[in-house]
């Protein structure tokens, strides 16, 4: 064998090592590339979560207000008045919808779920044993997450 070709045998095993290392570096790149897109895409979600949390929290506090409108258009006798917050009521709840909220209620004799619900008495009645009496307040989910449970009566 010549001295050209064992420096070529040489050069083909350094060219072949490189290229070897040239592939594992590849993989390791590509690697860290899907890597960096997943942390990405968990940041991008997280903070997608953290807005809807913040969302969230800040409809709560008009809830106690919606709940107030409810309960005075129950009690208001005069039709004009009660026309007005009922009017008032509506939008309210088309805003809230429009948002995102969806309410909870149950229906006399509907089943209780405690998932929706918070029962906040237990009482004979005839609509049978853990059914729902009366809905005292209406619950609220957000995107599908409860975020104010329904106030209820349940038989017992």
């Amino acid at each position: 064998m010549t001295e050209w070709e064992v420096m070529d045998k040489k050069h083909d095993k350094k060219s072949e090592s490189a290229k070897e290392q040239l592939v594992d570096w590849e993989d390791v790149a590509k690697r860290a590339m899907a890597d960096l897109d997943n942390y990405r895409k968990d940041a991008e979600k997280r903070q997608m979560e953290m807005v809807q949390f913040l969302k969230a929290n800040s409809l709560i506090k008009f809830l106690e207000i919606y709940d107030d409108l409810n309960r005075a258009v129950e009690f208001v006798t005069d039709e004009k008045a009660k026309q007005g917050l009922l009017e008032v009521q509506k939008k309210f709840k088309d805003y809230l919808h429009q948002d995102g909220l969806d309410e909870i209620e149950f229906k006399a004799g509907d089943e209780f779920n405690p998932i929706l619900a918070e029962a906040v008495s237990y009482e004979e009645n005839e609509v049978g044993e853990g059914k729902v009496i009366e809905t005292l307040e209406v619950g609220l989910k957000y995107n599908d997450r409860v975020i104010k449970p329904a106030r209820v009566r349940v038989a017992k």
